[in-house]
């Protein structure tokens, strides 16, 4: 049970900034539920309550499977959508890295649809091996979100530095140089690519700093 725990731990925290950048209120709803859900484990494992404990985490998993889902979807389609747009943009006008980067991404866009077949078809008690499948997506699907700023930067932002070896920091400049601060959709992706909350406080966070740990009665 403590393994799994462990895991819930991680899927949960992973799905922070996507919630943020992706969901709806209704999703943004299901994510502090879950959370609660984690919390309840936590809580009843300390008070040594270990079979309540262990239907926590599997009521934390079946829960997180369906949110993963929802998510996933939403930034498959944001990639691929944004992959088409800009191999449309950069026709008859390709700097060296365009094609490769391009490839690349695409790649991780296919990789990434796998695993997230894997995990559907994956039997339905296996709550684990389904969302070990669903974080590799989910972490391939940044991946590929970063091709989608270093494109955009290459051949709107005039970027002409070196861009796979910049820093989150001068990407960050460069993004705001070249598009602004304000809806700046690329700024957002920028942030849920390295699993940071933009433009709202971490869900997470701030639900966990609230938590306040029972206290165990001594006989």
């Amino acid at each position: 049970m403590a393994f799994g725990a462990e895991e819930n731990y991680l899927l949960v925290r992973s799905l922070d900034s996507s919630v943020i950048h992706l969901g709806t209120a209704e999703e943004k709803a299901e994510y502090k539920e879950i959370i609660d859900e984690y919390l309840r484990f936590k809580s009843l494992h300390i008070q040594g309550k270990y079979g309540d404990a262990y239907l926590a985490v599997r009521s934390t998993q079946f829960k997180l499977i369906q949110l993963y889902d929802k998510i996933l979807t939403k930034n498959l389609d944001l990639v691929r959508s944004e992959l088409i747009l800009l191999g449309g943009k950069s026709r008859d006008k390709e700097k060296t890295q365009t094609r490769a980067f391009l490839r690349l991404a695409l790649r991780d866009v296919s990789e990434a649809e796998q695993k997230l077949m894997m995990a559907r078809n994956t039997r339905p008690l296996l709550y684990l091996l389904k969302l070990r499948e669903m974080l590799f997506s989910l972490k391939i699907l940044k991946h590929a979100g970063k091709f989608v700023i270093f494109l955009n930067l290459l051949h709107d932002g005039k970027y002409m530095d070196s861009i796979e070896s910049s820093d989150f920091d001068s990407i960050e400049s460069e993004l705001i140089r070249g598009f602004g601060k304000g809806e700046n959709k690329f700024l957002a992706l920028h942030y849920d690519n390295s699993f940071l909350p933009f433009g709202e406080e971490s869900i997470y966070d701030s639900m966990m700093t609230g938590y306040k740990a029972p206290e165990i009665k001594k006989d």
